[in-house]
Order: C-alpha cells, then sequence, then structure tokens
C-alpha cells in the first residue's frame, strides 16, 4: 500500500506521540477523527502499519544486546533460523546473502548470559559452519518507527 499524503501526515504524528487521539490527530490536520480512525485501519488491514508498544530492554535488566552471525550448511539455514526464533531472548532472526546466512540479534541480561545462551543453544545445533558475535556497544541511528512488520503466525513478512 503506496500512502498517500495524508497518511503520511497521520504517520508523522504518530510516530512522535502514537497515543494522541484520534480526533486531535485530525484537528491538528483539520479533518475529521472519522477520517483519521478510517485511514488507520485501512492503513493496518493492508499490514502497512502496525499500532504497538514499544519496550526498553534495560528497563527490563536486559543489558547486552549482540549480533550473532552464523554460516550455516544451506540445507539447515532455514531450521537453525527457527531454531533461534523459538528463543525468547532472540527478538531478530533473518535469513540472508552473502557468508553468514543467519543473522539474529540476542538481548539477554550480560556478557556471561550472552554466552551461556551462545554455548547451551547456537552452538549445539547440528549444520552450523561457524559463529561471530558482535556486541552492540552504542547505536547512533536506531529507527523504531520503521520496521520490517512480520506476521508472527506465518513468520513471514504481512502481505
Amino acid at each position: 500500500m503506496k500512502n498517500d499524503s495524508l497518511e503520511e501526515k497521520i504517520l508523522e504524528i504518530l510516530t512522535v506521540d502514537a497515543r494522541i487521539s484520534n480526533r486531535e490527530v485530525g484537528r491538528l490536520l483539520n479533518v475529521s477523527d472519522v477520517t483519521i480512525g478510517k485511514r488507520l485501519k485501512a492503513m493496518q488491514r493492508s499490514g502497512a502499519i502496525r499500532i504497538t508498544a514499544l519496550v526498553n530492554p534495560q528497563a527490563l535488566g536486559l543489558n547486552c544486546a549482540a549480533f550473532v552471525r552464523l554460516k550455516t550448511a544451506p540445507e539447515m539455514a532455514r531450521k537453525i533460523a527457527m531454531s533461534a526464533a523459538a528463543l525468547k531472548e532472540v527478538p531478530f532472526v533473518s535469513l540472508t546473502g552473502g557468508p553468514h546466512n543467519v543473522v539474529t540479534l540476542a538481548v539477554v541480561e550480560d556478557r556471561q548470559a550472552l554466552a551461556d545462551l551462545v554455548h547451551q543453544h547456537f552452538r549445539r545445533w547440528k549444520g552450523i559452519y561457524s559463529l561471530e558475535t558482535h556486541e552492540l556497544i552504542s547505536s547512533p541511528k536506531h529507527r523504531l518507527d520503521v520496521v520490517r512488520i512480520v506476521d508472527q503466525d506465518q513468520k513471514r513478512p504481512a502481505a
């Protein structure tokens, strides 16, 4: 779904404050709250947006994040990716091109928990040729308003 000008303005407002009422958005854009509601519903139905809460991992005591990059046997990549996706410590998994065909993001309490995760799970899976762990030190840019929306039931991008 390609957004029109009104939808782009609605999204700009929601990225600043997702809890703003349709009435207030309508007032700011000089349209009715009913119009805002219809546009939001249409964008949700099309899979263009999903309104959800963002969680700060550090507020939950999760102070260590790392990319875990895996070189796997090509025929095992999808199975390994699904195994990684089943771990509560792994909020992101991707099949990729290039030498590392599975890339994950692990978010855990500390470095010891990261080491435990790597050794108790990743290193035990068959089909992994090599593994690299890259702890995140800082993130100069991390846009939370643009992410690939995945249908959790299907484990694939939303239509």
